[in-house]
């Protein structure tokens, strides 16, 4: 390496870090420490890589293990983590906002009012004059504020402070009548803002036409507890339900997220509307994914078995026809399928009473709608098991079956002695990704029955649902959006899957040695 090419390698290493360096830094900002502590060892591991002769041969490998970091194991670590927190829409901030929103609240001090009349600027900008209504001497100016801007916007509430002007004197630009700020509705905007006098008292619209003086309702006192300035109370952090509380155990401001161990997970074991149909919906979760792989995988060979057939005519126009189901997007074909499987209207109950005089309860009956979800998903999954076992079919020496047929085989006695030995060790890895894609087939479900018919005696269970779909409706339905609860089911059923995944694989390898 010569001297030449240093300089520039460390010019374009300090070009990528400096802003990395900064983007790592507005994380911390933003109150995420361990992210930006695990950013920032990723960007010293960078530069170690590609600055360090002897880090060379790790240069090519970085981005491919960033990536996984990125996108495989950060989610996966972070949803564990969310897991073990109390973090929903109602626990929502962390700990500091909280406080922060909590400092903030305000109460009327007195009975001191003021006064206000808007003046119109350029640019679409106003200054508010406050007069003391007993001493109309004291008057109190802002710098020009855009209040149309922050009621388009919705801007949180500010504090804007106002300095005194020599009475008699007026602001530039044209003053308003209450009659235009009531017309254009700037008190809008104004009740969304706190303007600060030169005493630091803080002062808000109140109703239409006047602004009174309030305070801060909290005080933060130094073992981190509040005091409530009205009452007296004393207001402290209950980290186990994520709010403050005050002496009476009364909820005060904004939940904020907060560590509860393994309370997640303990309420998915003791809570008994998860411990009833969880057995029943796990049991129906599992048999969904073994009948869907065993079912488009037989459908699928039988097909590709079918037109491998030299003698059959026009192969490639029916191999075309039949892939067509993969070609169309998956949601659109569920929901032509749920208007099909319609009970009363449906094309398929219309053709069944037409000719055999019967009529399945698709939507109401348990079996029914079961057996619909697996028609449907067969339907949707055939295509792509026949294109698998096309090519693994072409794959195979013609020389093997012509031998066959030569010591007196049949086509039945093909496929279960040749075609299936020969096949099935390398189709392994793809059923067994398909049985865990199945095992999370949220759309098919959400879409087609919304996991109905209701499950007597279920609660929000249905008879179709699946783990994940069970999940949703009990975390974001059920208890509200409930982060922490969804994280860890979401855990649980990864390490489900996990375990059936490797159990599979495990007996596959088996098989195939044997």
């Amino acid at each position: 390496m010569s001297l030449t090419t240093l300089p520039v390698r460390q010019v374009l290493m300090a070009l990528v870090l400096l802003p990395a360096l900064y983007l790592d830094f507005a994380i911390y900002q933003a109150g995420n420490v361990w992210i930006a502590l695990a950013f920032l060892i990723v960007i010293a591991f960078g530069a170690y890589i590609y600055l360090r002769r002897e880090a060379y041969p790790f240069r090519y490998l970085f981005p491919g293990f960033l990536g996984f970091g990125l996108f495989v194991i950060f989610p996966l670590v972070y949803t564990v983590c969310i897991g073990f927190m109390k973090y929903s829409s109602q626990n929502l901030l962390p700990y500091d906002r909280a406080l922060e929103l909590l400092l903030q609240e305000t109460y009327l001090s007195g009975d001191v009012s003021y006064h206000y009349q808007l003046f119109a600027q350029d640019a679409g900008k106003y200054i508010l004059v406050l007069q003391d209504m007993k001493d109309p001497g004291r008057r109190f100016a802002s710098e020009p504020i855009d209040l149309k801007a922050g009621q388009q916007s919705g801007a949180s509430e500010s504090v804007t402070p106002v300095t005194p002007i020599a009475p008699g004197t007026q602001p530039p630009g044209k003053p308003l009548e209450m009659a235009q700020v009531t017309r254009e509705k700037l008190f809008i905007p104004m009740r969304g803002r706190q303007f600060s006098l030169p005493d630091k008292t803080i002062v808000t619209l109140e109703g239409l036409a006047r602004f009174a003086a309030r305070q801060r309702l909290y005080t933060l006192n130094p073992d981190g507890t509040l005091t409530n300035r009205r009452d007296g109370s004393i207001v402290h952090a209950d980290p186990q339900q994520g709010y403050f509380v005050n002496q009476k155990g009364e909820k005060v401001g904004v939940g904020f997220r907060t560590f509860t161990g393994f309370d997640n997970y303990v309420r998915i074991l003791s809570d008994p509307r998860i411990q009833g149909p969880f057995l029943r919906i796990f049991l129906w979760t599992v048999a969904f994914s073994i009948f869907s792989v065993l079912g488009t995988f037989a459908t699928g060979l039988l097909l590709a078995v079918v037109l491998e057939w030299k003698e059959i005519q026009c192969r490639k126009i029916y191999r075309t026809l039949l892939i067509l189901p993969y070609a169309v997007p998956a949601v659109l074909s569920i929901l032509i399928f749920k208007g099909l499987f319609n009970q009363e209207f449906g094309a398929v109950n219309a053709f069944l009473r037409g000719i055999f005089h019967f009529a399945p309860e698709w939507e109401t009956n348990p079996w029914g709608a079961r057996a619909m979800i697996l028609l449907v998903n067969i339907w949707l999954g055939y295509p792509y098991m026949m294109l698998i076992c096309t090519g693994m079919l072409q794959s195979i020496p013609s020389t093997i079956y012509e031998a066959s047929a030569i010591d007196g085989s049949n086509a039945l006695v093909d496929l279960f002695k040749i075609t299936l030995p020969l096949i099935l060790p390398p189709l392994f890895p793809i059923l067994i990704s398909s049985f865990a894609f199945n095992f999370n087939n949220f759309n098919l479900v959400y879409l087609l029955t919304a996991g109905g018919p209701k499950m007597v005696g279920g609660g929000i269970a249905g008879e179709t649902d699946l783990l994940v779909t069970y999940t949703f409706n009990l975390a974001f339905r059920d208890s509200g959006t409930n982060y922490g609860l969804a994280s860890a089911i979401a855990t649980i059923l990864f390490i489900m899957v996990g375990v059936l995944a490797w159990a599979n694989l495990r007996i596959g390898g088996r098989n195939v040695k044997m």
